[in-house]
């Protein structure tokens, strides 16, 4: 993405954030090493049903995985209560990927990490909170690509079973493809070892 400086990341906060400041710095020192993860004011929906105008990072953080690098596609929103209480963080897996249910992943994408349970600003942030992440997701990946038969839905969570993927090892039987001139990507191995066809496979 385009530079973005500090002044206009403060003018893009809203102006009940107390810690614009502190938090336009943050981002910009995120952005200037992830490149793929762009600040936008967005409606974020409570629980409640309630909606705010809240500043999210969304985009991609890099992970090797089995020697490759590949991007994670996640969301980061940081409410006005920020730096007391962390992000709220999901994996956005686009229509071709499939949420990989673990200890750090619920059935809806969201991020579950002990950096965020034992969050304690300032030793916590937003730069060594995705650092985190890029460690993490290297060891457990969070999504896998969708298998031929199954596609991921784009608008409403699926249970936690619908989300699963069909075996339950099926990320340890990830080949990674890559040519010179593509971006490696995953093809899961159907249960007879043979991968699945061509047309199956999917970029991260």
């Amino acid at each position: 993405m385009a530079a973005v400086n500090v002044g206009a990341l403060k003018k893009m906060l809203p102006k009940r954030y107390k810690h614009r400041d502190l938090i336009a710095h943050e981002i910009s020192n995120v952005i200037s090493e992830y490149k793929h993860l762009n600040p936008a004011v967005q409606p974020y929906v409570f629980n409640d049903g309630t909606t705010k105008q809240v500043i999210s990072l969304s985009g991609a953080v890099p992970v090797f995985f089995l020697g490759k690098e590949f991007n994670i596609p996640v969301c980061l929103w940081l409410l006005d209560s920020y730096p007391k209480n962390p992000p709220i963080c999901f994996v956005k897996p686009t229509s071709e990927m499939m949420i990989l249910i673990g200890q750090y992943i619920d059935a809806n994408g969201e991020i579950f990490l002990p950096y965020l349970k034992e969050w304690s600003y300032p030793q916590s942030d937003l730069y060594g909170l995705i650092q985190v992440m890029t460690v993490v997701f290297g060891e457990e990946p969070p999504v896998c690509v969708c298998p031929p038969t199954q596609t991921a839905p784009t608008a409403a969570p699926l249970n936690q079973e619908s989300q699963r993927c069909p075996h339950p090892e099926s990320w340890r039987l990830t080949e990674v493809n890559s040519s010179l001139d593509e971006d490696p990507y995953f093809t899961l191995k159907a249960g007879d070892e043979q991968p699945f066809s061509s047309q199956n496979e999917s970029h991260c």
